[in-house]
Formats: structure tokens, sequence, C-alpha cells
């Protein structure tokens, strides 16, 4: 519970640190911060379902780019400013690191594993990241498409 706690703690440092670096306006960096802590709960939550990577990192993207939709609308702001702090705690830089020690190794076992998971988390969190704007547009979308003006 106290390790869940951290990981909670520290997700919310990262997406603040990144705000800053992205320079969003410090009345907005709590913002920010709980955009990486929704994708992080989520995660910690799904992963006690299941142990599949993509499942569970789709779903963390998904929640945390929808926060950052509907965070944007509700501030006037451009989406992106809370959706690259929403996504920066979920980017796999262990697997990556393993992978990659893998290559230099030539452990070709190792490789197959961390690089599958690799790609699982990556796609989950592009899947994620895609759909969440898809969910909230697409009544706008299929109206424009179909030619029926908003009154």
């Amino acid at each position: 519970m106290r390790g869940m706690f951290f990981v909670i703690l520290f997700s919310f440092t990262c997406s603040v640190g990144f705000g800053i670096v992205f320079g969003i306006r410090p009345k907005e960096l709590g913002y920010a911060g709980l955009a990486g802590v929704v994708a992080r709960i989520t995660i910690i939550l799904c992963q006690t379902v299941t142990d599949n990577r993509l499942l569970y990192t789709l779903a963390g993207a998904l929640l945390g780019a929808l926060y950052a939709e509907l965070l944007g609308r509700s501030k006037k702001t451009v989406v992106t400013k809370f959706l690259y702090p929403a996504m920066v705690p979920m980017i796999p830089g262990d697997l990556l690191y393993h992978t990659i020690v893998c290559i230099v190794n030539a452990d070709g076992a190792n490789f197959l594993l961390y690089g599958t998971q690799l790609v699982q988390a990556l796609l989950g969190i592009a899947l994620g990241s895609m759909l969440a704007p898809m969910f909230l547009h697409s009544k706008r979308y299929i109206r424009n498409l179909l030619g029926v003006v908003e009154k």
C-alpha cells in the first residue's frame, strides 16, 4: 500500500515537472499533476484485474486523455497542455532499457519478452490517447459527415 502511494506521488511530481518544462502556467500545474495521477491510478486498478500490459496501459491512457480533453474544454485551452503530462508517467523507460540491454548482450529470449512488453505499452499509450478524443468528438464528426447543421 505504501509503495502505491509513492508511485502515485511520483506520478504527480513527474507530471508537474513536465508541466513546468512544457510551460504550463503555475495555477494550472496542479491540474497537470492530477492528469498523471488519474492515469496512474487507472493503471494500478487495472493491474489488479489483468496482467495484459496493452489493456491496462490502454485504460490508463484512455482515462488520462479523457481527463485532459474535459479539462481542456472546461479551461478553454489546448488539450495537449494536460494530455502530455498525463502520458509522461506511463512512458516505459524500464522496458526500453531492458530491451536495449538484451540487444547489446545478444540475449534473444529476454529481448522477445521485454520487446513484446515494450510494444504493448507503447501501443496502449498511443491507442488510448487517440481513442479518447474520438469518443468525445464522435457525435460532432458524425453530424458533420451527414451534413446535419446544429442550431
